[in-house]
């Protein structure tokens, strides 16, 4: 994949209906246990969502979305890249480029949260600057790893 093919489309606040659609489908390939109707609710009761889609020659290939956890904290979602466009440096530079935004509209501390079983997304994670900051057992017995970044 060339740089220059890689367009990025920022979607700020609820995603319209054609956005939705391919987030949806994104969201779906990336996560073999995907649950359409948790994705579609999140993004209906969350303010200030920012996501990111990324295409080559407009064919989506990646995602990233965010929204705002707290007035100084913004929340890093969920996202992912298809699997054969992975270690192509395009979920780095939706990272990159959600985190940009995070800091220029004042929020100090960007969050993001795993599981032991997503190794490749907890390396990330360490690799750009995250810390674990606390690890908790949720409603459906699923031990999360929280990460904190200063922006």
């Amino acid at each position: 994949m060339e740089k220059d093919n890689l367009k990025i489309k920022i979607v700020k606040g609820k995603p319209t209906s054609s956005d939705l659609k391919i987030l949806e489908y994104l969201y779906s390939k990336v996560f073999e246990d995907a649950q359409l109707d948790f994705f579609r609710n999140r993004l209906n009761e969350k303010e200030n969502i920012y996501s990111l889609i990324a295409f080559e020659n407009d064919i989506p290939l990646g995602f990233k979305i965010g929204y705002q956890y707290n007035e100084s904290t913004f929340y890093s979602w969920v996202g992912g890249v298809l699997s054969n466009h992975r270690t192509k440096g395009i979920g780095k530079k939706l990272a990159h480029l959600q985190e940009q935004w995070a800091k220029k509209n004042n929020y100090f501390k960007i969050r993001t949260k795993s599981m032991n079983h997503f190794k490749p997304m907890m390396i990330f994670n360490l690799k750009n600057g995250f810390n674990i900051v606390s690890v908790y057992t949720n409603a459906s017995n699923q031990t999360k790893i929280v990460f904190e970044k200063e922006l």
